[in-house]
C-alpha cells in the first residue's frame, strides 16, 4: 500500500484506504446497481402516474369534504331541535 500526505504533514494510509473506495469502477454495473436504478424508474414511473391522477383525488377529496361538512350540520341542527347537548 502506498503512503500518501495528509493535511497535518505526516503520511496517512487511511486516506489512501478511502481514495481506493470512494473510486467508481469502470464496466458493467453490479447487480445491486441495476437493481437500485430498477426501484429508481419505478419510484418515478408510480410518481408520473399519481401527477397524473391528482385531479380525480382532488375531485374526490372535494366532494367527500363537502358531504362531511354537510354531515357535520345536519347533526347541529338535529341536536339544537332535540335539545341534547353534542
Amino acid at each position: 500500500m502506498s503512503w500518501t500526505l495528509c493535511p497535518s504533514g505526516g503520511r496517512c494510509r487511511v486516506t489512501r484506504w478511502t481514495r481506493l473506495l470512494c473510486v467508481r469502477r469502470r464496466g458493467r454495473p453490479t447487480p445491486g446497481q441495476k437493481a437500485a436504478q430498477r426501484a429508481v424508474e419505478r419510484a418515478q414511473a408510480a410518481r408520473i402516474e399519481a401527477e397524473e391522477r391528482r385531479p380525480e383525488v382532488d375531485e374526490a377529496t372535494d366532494k367527500l369534504r363537502r358531504l362531511r361538512e354537510r354531515n357535520h350540520f345536519a347533526e347541529m341542527f338535529r341536536s339544537a331541535i332535540e335539545g341534547t347537548p353534542r
